[in-house]
C-alpha cells in the first residue's frame, strides 16, 4: 500500500498511512538547492491529535540547506531534534545521523549551523502552540530571519545569561540533553511525573521479529526509518508513517528480512503503552 505524495490514506480502522517524502537533505525535488539568499527550507508536518483531543503533538520534517545559520531561540513546549540525513551543529554539539537533542520548554538553545551538505531533521514539538516561541530582540535584524514571521521578545529570567552570547553549550546547560537512536532508548518530552507528557521511543526489530496485535489509549505515531514490516499482511517500508487514533491499534507486526528501525511517538504517556488483544 502506497500513500500519494503528501497525502494520508486509510490503512486500518483509526489508522492512517503517510510517507516521509523522498530526497533526504536536498528535499523531494531539490528544493533546498534553490538559488535563494540565505537558503531555502522545505518542511512537511505530521500531527498526532484532533480537534477533540486538546493540543496536538507535531512532527515537522525539515530539510535545511548547506551552511545555513539560525541564531539562539526557544520554543514554548518541550522539543526533540532528531537528525535523519546530513549533519548540523546545535550549540557546541556536532550532531550526525541518529543523534537526538532534547530541550525543555522556553529554554533558549543554539545556534543551528547546518552542515556543508545540508540536513534533514525532525524537530518534534510536544505541544503545537499557536505561538511556538521566539528569538531575543537582539536578533530582530538577523539575515536568516529577514522576511519571516518569527516572534521577537526580551529573554526570560531563565535565559537572561545568554545576552550577548552566540553559543549555548549543550553539556552543562540544565534542560538540554543528548541522546541517540539506540535500541530501546526512550525520552520524556515533559516532566517525567506528568501523565500529559509526550514520549518518544527508538525501536529496533530483528529480521522476522513479531509484535502481537495491540491498541493504544491515545495518539501514537510510527515512523519507519529503515527496513520493512508487514502489518496483518500489508507491507510497510522505509519512510512510511502510521498515525494511530486513541483506542485504535495495529494487527500482528512482523519485521522484514533486514529488520526494521522505528521511531515511535505518543501525544501523551498513555499513548505509548501497547495493550495486546
Amino acid at each position: 500500500m502506497v500513500a500519494p505524495q503528501g497525502q494520508a490514506i486509510a490503512f486500518a480502522p483509526g489508522v492512517t498511512l503517510r510517507q516521509i517524502q523522498p530526497g533526504g537533505k536536498r528535499g523531494p525535488n531539490d528544493e533546498v538547492l534553490a538559488d535563494v539568499m540565505g537558503g531555502q527550507v522545505w518542511t512537511d508536518m505530521f500531527l498526532l491529535g484532533g480537534e477533540d483531543d486538546g493540543i496536538p503533538l507535531c512532527v515537522p520534517d525539515i530539510r535545511l540547506p548547506a551552511n545555513q545559520y539560525w541564531p539562539l531561540h526557544w520554543h514554548d513546549c518541550w522539543i526533540a531534534v532528531v537528525i535523519l540525513d546530513g549533519d548540523c551543529r546545535i550549540g557546541d554539539w556536532h550532531m550526525t545521523v541518529g543523534d537526538v537533542l532534547i530541550s525543555e520548554d522556553a529554554l533558549e538553545y543554539g545556534p543551528l549551523v547546518i552542515g556543508p551538505q545540508g540536513c534533514q531533521m525532525f524537530e518534534i514539538f510536544a505541544r503545537l502552540h499557536p505561538d511556538e516561541g521566539g528569538y531575543a530582540t537582539e536578533y530582530r535584524d538577523h539575515p536568516t530571519l529577514d522576511g519571516t514571521t518569527r516572534s521577537f521578545a526580551e529573554r526570560s529570567a531563565r535565559n537572561a545569561g545568554n545576552a550577548g552570547r552566540q553559543v549555548v553549550p549543550v553539556d552543562g546547560t540544565p534542560g538540554l540533553s543528548k541522546g541517540r537512536l539506540a535500541p530501546g532508548a526512550q525520552w520524556d518530552l515533559g516532566p517525567a511525573t506528568d501523565p500529559a507528557r509526550a514520549i518518544m521511543a527508538s525501536t529496533f526489530l530483528s529480521p522476522g521479529e513479531t509484535i502481537a496485535a495491540h491498541r493504544y489509549d491515545d495518539w501514537h505515531g510510527v515512523f519507519v526509518l529503515d527496513g520493512s514490516l508487514t502489518v496483518e499482511g500489508q507491507a510497510i517500508g522505509r519512510n512510511d508513517v502510521l498515525t494511530i487514533q486513541p483506542g485504535s491499534g495495529l494487527g500482528r507486526i512482523e519485521a522484514g528480512a533486514q529488520g526494521a528501525q522505528l521511531l515511535e511517538v505518543s501525544r501523551i504517556a498513555a499513548g505509548m503503552a501497547r495493550h495486546f488483544r
